[in-house]
């Protein structure tokens, strides 16, 4: 057989697996079923959710705070004992004194000034906005993993099949080396090559296949569902432009709706009314006190009496010294807010730089990609002088199985270069703050509805 015939085999024989996969009629997770899955399975999202189910109930507490406090309460005391008084002949006489003291009142306060209740109402209110941006930044790190998780198994995937696609051409030369030393033609340095490289492709293959099980492993924890089966990015994939290439365009969008920068700025504003709570600790407290009573025997000298009173007041607490615990408070409480404040501006510094980087990756991506589409045809190209080398008497299996090896080098460096232009598509609408639902569905568009084969025909 000739080099060439042979090169073809082993392209058939590439898509050969995926194309059994399509004729079993298992269907393809595209990225959107992934993100639906993992917003339903990711544990980490799912623990966000359940923070922020909790934060949302402090604005009730701190609401409780300001709202009327009523109680009512009731008892009936049992009282065992004697009493002893003179008589007639002023001699003591004991008697005995056992009887029942019931009572009952209700009570109301309700706050008509409370500095400090009402800060700490205004901050469980920003608390509970700054969860909802939190579970928000929760939501596009969920994403985040996920596109970096999908992209590893096809990256893995990718590598595993170029390397058994290599393993199977070095089987062929090795079996050529062979056949020629038989008859003469060949040498034992070229059989002794051709196997070292079979060996060392082995190696490498056991590896990949390590990687690509980790990989789907990983994309498993956070979806819940085998990843085995994915959306693969086309042979003939070719970038789409953005809607816009201007860097400004894309700061503007990243500081108006970056769920992470949102939630800077929401801390910054709880820190504000954190300072404000500590500082309404000088401030009086004014409540409405009123209460109805009823008692029966209270004392000994109101046997078979009964007791109803009624009172309506003002209490006025005026804090004079707490020992410095206020100064204190308030101190802390701005220095918790001069953090936050370092800490938005350096959220806006990283987004500053992880935008630009992401979008240079998407401009440059285009142009990589060109390149090493370039380079494949070249390399093949290579493969293909080597063989007729081979065929003519000119040239070794040695030169093919080189020549061999930098195709695949080649082929996996494209694969790489469509990887990274995609990950970097992703990222850059994710640091830009666009909706979910839109990132998605750009990743789709990104990857084809099921496996196909090296020709890049598109399967409907």
């Amino acid at each position: 057989m000739k080099a060439s015939v042979m090169t073809r085999a082993v392209r058939a024989l590439t898509g050969a697996a995926m194309l059994a996969a399509l004729s079993s009629g298992a269907q393809a997770m595209s990225f959107g079923e992934a993100y639906s899955a993992a917003l339903a399975n990711d544990a980490r999202y799912r623990a966000a959710g359940q923070d922020l189910a909790s934060a949302q109930q402090d604005v009730p507490l701190a609401r409780a705070a300001l709202l009327p406090q009523v109680g009512i309460s009731a008892s009936e005391t049992k009282v065992l004992g004697t009493r002893t008084l003179p008589n007639a002949l002023n001699q003591d006489t004991r008697l005995r004194a056992d009887y029942t003291a019931p009572s009952m009142s209700l009570n109301l306060r309700m706050p008509l000034f409370n500095g400090e209740a009402i800060s700490r109402y205004r901050q469980a209110q920003a608390q509970t906005e700054l969860a909802e941006s939190n579970y928000r930044a929760q939501g596009s790190d969920l994403i985040d993993r996920l596109a970096t998780a999908y992209l590893q198994v096809l990256l893995a995937e990718e590598s595993a099949r170029l390397t058994e696609a290599q393993e199977r051409a070095l089987v062929q030369q090795h079996q050529q080396a062979q056949q020629r030393l038989q008859r003469g033609e060949g040498t034992r340095q070229d059989e002794a090559l051709t196997r070292a490289a079979l060996d060392l492709t082995r190696a490498r293959l056991l590896d990949a296949r390590d990687q690509v099980r980790l990989a789907q492993r990983q994309l498993q924890r956070i979806t819940g569902m085998p990843g085995e089966l994915l959306r693969k990015v086309s042979d003939s994939f070719v970038p789409t432009p953005l809607f816009t290439e201007r860097l400004g365009d894309w700061l503007d969008m990243a500081y108006k709706n970056s769920p992470t920068l949102r939630a800077r700025e929401q801390r910054v504003r709880v820190a504000e009314l954190g300072v404000q709570r500590q500082q309404s600790g000088h401030l009086p407290r004014l409540d409405l006190v009123a209460s109805m009573s009823r008692s029966e025997n209270d004392s000994l000298n109101t046997l078979n009496q009964s007791a109803s009173l009624r009172s309506v007041g003002l209490q006025l607490n005026v804090p004079l010294y707490s020992g410095g615990a206020v100064e204190a408070g308030v101190k802390q409480a701005l220095a918790d807010k001069r953090r936050s404040e370092e800490e938005l501006r350096l959220e806006r510094e990283n987004i500053a730089v992880e935008v630009q980087r992401y979008l240079q990756g998407v401009q440059s991506g285009g142009a990589r990609i060109a390149a090493n589409m370039q380079a494949v045809a070249s390399a093949r190209l290579a493969l293909l002088a080597s063989e007729r080398g081979v065929a003519n008497g000119i040239g070794t299996l040695n030169d093919v199985a080189d020549a061999q090896t930098k195709v695949f080098v080649a082929e996996r460096d494209l694969a790489q270069a469509r990887f990274d232009y995609v990950n970097a598509r992703t990222h850059l609408m994710l640091q830009s703050g666009l909706p979910m639902a839109e990132i998605s569905a750009d990743m789709d568009q990104m990857l084809q509805a099921t496996p196909v084969a090296n020709q890049g025909t598109k399967q409907p």
